[in-house]
């Protein structure tokens, strides 16, 4: 008589797991503050714009040559958006990252690599990119003007082989999230993606935080 095997003992993993997360927090005060803030960069004639003086992957924007966590550090309204958004917004990555993949280890820390911010006119936009040596990467959109999609966009490109197949018998080739102001989107740095031009006659502005890891607290 013939028996049925054992049931097998079996475990699910996810490998190199590109998982993102956005959050929106709304049209909340600081929105207008940091916006005022990078107008006055752009009005000082001292801070270069980076696009004019490094090969970046902005076209079109203006990006001030300074790194914002250290330059606005001792600011009042910086030091509540901090709290109140960038680290709530890091630490519930964390938390989901850990959820899904099974890492960072309860108790990693994180620093922060580099900070910036875009601000892009009519028919300014990113070309694809990724940031190296990054753990992950916040994008926050403290003003979106409200377009038709997709423009001004934030799109990932699948960075797996099989999403040159043909859609009906694989992934797709890219994922699109149309953020508003107050969005925050944070994704692996690795994950190679790229902006839509947007029209009208608003400005959109962007902040962005590359992340690092730290060794877990002991």
């Amino acid at each position: 008589m013939l028996q049925h095997p054992p049931a097998p003992v079996s475990r699910s993993y996810a490998l190199f797991p590109a998982i993102v997360r956005r959050s929106d927090f709304g049209e909340i005060g600081i929105n207008q503050t940091l916006y005022d803030w990078i107008k006055r960069y752009q009005a000082d004639a001292s801070v270069k714009n980076a696009c004019m003086v490094r090969d970046i992957a902005t076209v079109g924007g203006y990006q001030p040559d300074v790194v914002l966590h250290e330059a606005l550090a001792d600011e009042p309204d910086w030091k509540h958006f901090m709290q109140t958004v960038v680290h709530p917004a890091i630490q519930g990555y964390l938390v989901e990252h850990f959820r899904m993949s099974g890492w960072p280890a309860a108790g990693t820390g994180y620093g922060f690599k580099a900070s910036w911010a875009v601000l892009y006119p009519p028919g300014a936009f990113q070309a694809p990119h990724f940031h190296p040596d990054t753990f992950c990467t916040l994008a926050y959109y403290p003003r979106m003007p409200k377009r038709p999609e997709p423009e001004g966009a934030l799109r990932f490109i699948n960075p797996h082989l099989e999403s040159t197949l043909t859609p009906t018998s694989s992934w797709n080739y890219h994922q699109q999230f149309v953020p508003r102001s107050g969005t925050a989107i944070i994704f692996p740095g690795w994950l190679q993606h790229y902006s839509y031009p947007h029209q009208g006659r608003e400005e959109r502005l962007l902040l962005t935080f590359d992340i690092k890891l730290l060794a877990p607290r002991k």
